[in-house]
């Protein structure tokens, strides 16, 4: 069930592409809504083409935007596993009506599946292909923890988690807190990683996994990408730190729920925001 707001955006949005691609010259593109979480996803099945929106000022995304795309060069140039930018037009940024926009290439998949053995060997592997061409990746990128530490901000600011109860607040505030500082203890070695390396960013082609959405790419420690993987899939990734990869499951967890809980309207978010606080608790109540 979606809310009248939600749907109100759903319907700015197809507003939006539809006009976006006639000024690129395509016509009967007949959009149409595949997903929404941090961006909106609408398929343009006539042109086999994604279109990927960021709700947002131009001012304020264009940076966020023009480097996913950089980084997604940059992996194509590299033959790494990736879904591509479009060839077909120009892949953006675009803006228009309060979104960015930016064009990728529609690719035959199915959805990578965590409890199959081949779809997960595939991923490890993609993965690793993929960490191993961000390395040399010239241009600058955000630390991983601008992006965590958006999750203490959320958590200090009255009235920004509205359905989040006063005693939750403060227990993953100091929760938190205190991932953190084992985190800083470890030490860890901060590399260019994916970001949000999970399987549902994983796409099963016929010619092996494909990874996409590279919005949160950053210098982070390679065990925040990994903590999804088997212990047989991490070989692919050795030398691992074990105790890092706790504490990075721990903090993604935390992250996972905050962010959930601010997109609370959504029944789905609500459910995984309650389910991590859950995990959380047990872990650390």
């Amino acid at each position: 069930m979606t809310s009248a707001a939600e749907q109100q955006l759903r319907k700015r949005a197809l507003r939006t592409v539809a006009e976006v691609v006639r000024r690129l010259g395509a016509e009967q593109v007949n959009p149409v809504f595949l997903h929404y979480s941090q961006h909106i996803s609408i398929l343009l099945p006539s042109i086999a083409t994604v279109v990927r929106m960021l709700p947002g000022a131009e001012d304020e995304i264009t940076e966020r935007l023009s480097r996913e795309l950089g980084i997604a060069h940059h992996l194509l140039n590299k033959q790494a596993p990736i879904v591509p930018p479009s060839l077909l037009y120009p892949a953006g940024p675009h803006f228009h009506d309060g979104f960015g926009l930016t064009f990728w290439q529609y690719v035959e998949h199915v959805p990578a599946d965590a409890d199959n053995p081949a779809h997960m060997a595939s991923a490890a592997d993609a993965l690793r292909h993929i960490h191993d061409a961000l390395a040399d990746y010239p241009s600058e990128l955000p630390l991983l923890a601008e992006k965590t530490d958006k999750c203490r901000a959320l958590l200090e600011q009255d009235g920004a988690l509205p359905t989040l109860a006063r005693a939750d607040r403060g227990f993953l505030l100091t929760t938190y807190q205190r991932v953190v500082a084992s985190m800083d203890k470890l030490s860890p070695e901060y590399v260019p990683i994916h970001g949000d390396a999970g399987p549902h960013n994983v796409f099963i082609t016929s010619s092996g996994a494909r990874y996409s959405d590279f919005e949160d790419a950053s210098l982070g420690p390679r065990e925040w990408d990994v903590g999804w993987l088997t212990e047989n899939h991490l070989k692919t990734f050795e030398p691992v730190n074990r105790d890092l990869l706790r504490v990075m499951s721990d903090l993604r967890s935390l992250c996972v729920s905050v962010w959930c809980f601010a997109k609370s309207e959504m029944p789905d978010k609500l459910e995984a925001a309650e389910y991590h606080l859950r995990y959380l608790k047990g872990r650390f109540g």
